[in-house]
């Protein structure tokens, strides 16, 4: 009889369990992306320590039964949801909606929906500036680069705008990126995995403590912030530094950290111990310098040719420029432009036969208009370096029996073609970092690159979360002293596979030293490597 009641009492713990709802839901749209983006929002709220439940957005009545506040990502904000919302509303709740296209959602909420914008101009919309108005311990600033915004603006007596969007240069674009109102938030666009993730965690745990009394205190945050950052202080200031090293960093914008202020981009690199920067400026669609071989880009017309700039800046800074060049990819390339690719039987296919960005590298006028471009760089800039990316097959397409042969044959005539024009000029390639798989999956031999002399240093783009795994993977790549001497670590403090702490960025560059490598690169030149990690490593590892 006693067992019995023990089982019935176990029961109706897991009863109460299964029925248990954290006061915080994020709700998501059926894709893949708005499932992804709602699980970042999730994660930054766990960091903070803010249970949150993942839910979809079928049926939102269910998903907001007893909660307190709802995160909405892209919400569709048709009649059945706007109900539920404005039921959710009349007992207390508050939504926080990411980048709707629905006017009458806008209205229901207090905003007045306006426009889809995407300038022509990059990194138009790079920062979230706040005006102090919104919840307690919210952040003054949040640093994202967004393509494109839904503008939405506020009615008089029932919503106010406080945050705006700056672009890269620090100019106010006159959009706003936050509004506030009764009912709750709205974002006019959503919020992205780019980095500066802390100052998202905290923005996004502010507004919980603003509706779930006791979930988030800023006084306990700060206090747990400042013991944080009084640690990795101490731990910086334990590392040294070591002579000769090459740190390096991936600028993947071509225009530097302020656009239009290369001067300014030299100067915080030099301030902060970087050594090298590959600079993003040409693809197979695109050049933002003055190219006889490539499509100039929109970038170079309106702003200037990139490269002569960067050089320019960077004379006498000690800064080595290298000359970043997409090969087998079209990124960057005008819809018409991917249209002539397609036409000319330039762009591969993946396995079911869709067409990709990617782009074949067995095309040979295509493998000859990408070295023309080399050389062309090589031969008309002092740039200490061409750097080669993509330098491979896509992943998804299938590979000729001569996938790693044709690659191999394409950077050793860059090699050549490079020397004939600079012989001092280096010769650098990202790769994928697992090797030997790399050679069966994209056709990537790098290994015998550097032992046929074809490069001078290889880039491994070792994103990794988990220091062990990014152990084993330097362990392999510098096992042998001759390899290790030609191995450039890329590091992923905000690649799309990693977000690094400043401390995790010192555990990882202390890892490549102890193996052996050459240096580091970081990826990417942002906001946040130049003032959240590079500091640190002044301290001590880049002294």
């Amino acid at each position: 009889m006693a067992r019995a009641r023990v089982i019935a009492f176990s029961a109706a713990l897991l009863g109460a369990a299964a029925a248990f709802c954290a006061d915080v839901a994020v709700v998501t749209p059926a894709d893949a992306y708005g499932t992804s983006l709602g699980n970042h929002v999730a994660r930054w709220l766990k960091a903070q320590a803010i249970a949150a439940d993942v839910v979809p957005a079928a049926d939102l009545s269910a998903a907001l039964q007893d909660r307190k506040l709802a995160f909405l990502v892209t919400p569709k904000g048709d009649a059945a949801q706007i109900a539920a919302l404005k039921a959710f509303f009349a007992r207390g709740g508050r939504a926080f909606v990411f980048y709707s296209t629905s006017a009458p959602l806008a209205a229901a909420m207090g905003f007045k929906l306006g426009v889809y914008k995407k300038p022509a101009a990059a990194n138009a919309y790079s920062k979230i500036v706040l005006d102090g108005t919104g919840p307690r311990g919210a952040p003054r600033e949040i640093i994202q680069s967004s393509a494109n915004v839904y503008t939405a603006s506020p009615v008089k007596g029932k919503s106010r705008v406080i945050a705006t969007w700056l672009d890269r240069a620090g100019r106010d674009t006159g959009d706003a990126a936050i509004l506030a109102s009764n009912s709750g938030w709205w974002m006019t666009h959503v919020m992205l995995a780019d980095g500066d993730e802390g100052a998202k965690a905290r923005f996004l745990a502010s507004v919980a403590g603003q509706c779930v009394p006791g979930s988030w205190s800023y006084e306990a945050f700060a206090a747990k912030r400042q013991k944080e950052l009084n640690e990795l202080r101490a731990y910086a200031l334990e590392q040294k530094p070591r002579a000769g090293e090459i740190r390096a960093t991936w600028d993947h914008s071509g225009q530097g950290l302020y656009p239009g202020d290369w001067p300014r981009t030299i100067r915080e690199l030099k301030r902060w111990g970087i050594t090298d920067l590959f600079v993003n400026v040409a693809g197979a669609g695109f050049a933002h310098y003055n190219s006889k071989v490539l499509p100039v880009s929109a970038v170079c017309t309106e702003q200037g040719d990139q490269l002569a700039a960067c050089l320019k800046a960077a004379a006498g800074s000690g800064v080595r420029v290298h000359a970043w060049i997409l090969c087998f990819n079209g990124t960057r390339s005008t819809p018409g432009r991917m249209a002539a690719f397609a036409q000319k039987g330039w762009r591969l296919k993946d396995k079911k036969g869709k067409l990709t960005e990617y782009l074949d590298p067995s095309n040979a006028e295509l493998r000859q208009m990408l070295l023309d471009a080399v050389a062309e760089m090589a031969s008309k800039y002092a740039v200490a370096g061409v750097h080669l990316d993509f330098v491979r097959w896509y992943e998804g397409s299938s590979l000729p029996a001569d996938a790693a042969s044709t690659i191999g044959g394409f950077v050793a005539t860059a090699r050549a073609r490079l020397r004939a024009a600079r012989r001092d000029a280096w010769l650098t390639a990202a790769v994928f970092g697992k090797y030997p798989s790399c050679v069966s999956s994209v056709g990537q031999d790098w290994e015998s690159w550097l032992d046929g002399g074809f490069v001078d240093y290889v880039v491994p783009m070792n994103y990794l979360e988990d220091n062990a795994k990014y152990a084993l993977f330097m362990a392999q790549q510098c096992r042998t002293p001759a390899h290790a001497r030609k191995v450039i670590s890329g590091i992923g403090v905000t690649a799309n596979e990693s977000r690094l702490s400043p401390r995790q960025v010192i555990d990882q560059v202390r890892v490549a030293r102890k193996c052996g490598a050459a240096g580091v690169a970081f990826f990417d030149l942002d906001y946040v490597l130049v003032n959240d990690v590079l500091p640190y490593l002044r301290l001590g590892l880049f002294k």
